[in-house]
């Protein structure tokens, strides 16, 4: 497995964000990482329009006392992990990245509000600037996730793989998470529709023969993906999908009851994500399952 120091998990102290803790510390407890809880003290709320309203450390002082009781409440019973709280006064994703840097941190574990379509395009998230900014993998969990699926063991791992440097990346912190977990690993491809229509217009007499030839390709390049010493141990499921991404995958995910889906994240401008929107986002927004983003800079550490 790799070795990780430290697993950050991001909360406001909401019952929805709340929710990320517990899958926060199995990550932490079966990598033997220490918990570190960050709870930002957002800037424009404690200083509107210029004017401090509270003192910010009089607040902190009182916050901290309230955080430790939910958390040592939410973890009692669980994953048994060493864990610490850290407070910070500021714009929440920055805060969270300085906390991730200051802490060598290699995951951060954050949960996802439910926004109106507007307010997401207008304002974009926290968990949206952290998905694209963040060197380290970002496990989001959907706030609307019951929570005894939240708290329920990870069986069952899903790679989205599009064969770019992003999902190769993910492929290897999957591995690692399949083997913390003893769960069982599947891999998926998606066909999109542009690439379905150029089929479609191939002579009808060698139509078949070269969607056959294509499933078998991409068979094959999801095995390869995984290093060759690790392919039998692995032994990963390939599947071949057609259709939207983020729909195919979440219809995968739910009938072969998945419990993570770990993708990598492209490297496209923020602005350009905010206007078109990703794959990864995507599937975020439709709250089935935690979704571990990987960006292509996040680091791939030394095995223990």
């Amino acid at each position: 497995m790799f070795k990780m120091s430290a697993v950050v998990c991001a909360t406001d102290l909401s019952e929805s964000s709340n929710k990320a803790l517990p899958i926060a510390a199995k990550l932490a407890g079966r990598h033997e990482a220490k918990l570190i809880i960050a709870h930002i003290i957002d800037l424009p709320a404690v200083t509107p329009y210029g004017e401090t309203m509270v003192d910010p450390q009089e607040l902190r002082g009182r916050v901290e006392q309230s955080a430790k009781a939910q958390v040592t409440d939410i973890l009692a019973g669980g994953e048994a992990v060493e864990w610490e709280l850290q407070i910070a006064i500021g714009y929440p994703a920055k805060e969270i990245i300085q906390i991730v840097e200051d802490n060598k941190a290699e995951m951060v574990v954050a949960a996802t509000h439910t926004r109106s379509g507007i307010e997401r395009l207008l304002l974009g998230s926290v968990s949206r600037k952290l998905m694209h900014t963040l060197n380290v993998p970002f496990l989001i969990v959907p706030g609307d996730m019951p929570l005894g699926q939240v708290t329920r063991n990870v069986d069952s791992i899903l790679i989205a793989c599009d064969f770019s440097p992003d999902s190769a990346n993910a492929v290897r912190w999957a591995i690692d998470f399949s083997q913390a977990f003893g769960a069982r690993l599947s891999m998926a491809t998606v066909i999109e529709p542009s690439q379905l229509s150029q089929l479609l217009k191939l002579d009808p007499q060698k139509e078949h023969g070269m969607a056959d030839k294509l499933q078998n390709d991409l068979h094959k390049k999801l095995l390869e993906t995984i290093p060759e010493n690790e392919r039998e141990s692995v032994n990963p499921q390939t599947v071949v999908l057609a259709g939207q991404p983020h729909e195919e995958l979440n219809k995968y995910a739910i009938l072969n009851h998945v419990d993570l889906i770990v993708m990598g994240v492209h490297g496209r401008g923020l602005i350009e994500n905010l206007l078109v929107g990703s794959t990864t986002d995507r599937l975020v927004r439709l709250g089935q399952f935690p979704v571990m983003a990987v960006r292509s800079s996040a680091a791939e550490y030394q095995a223990q």
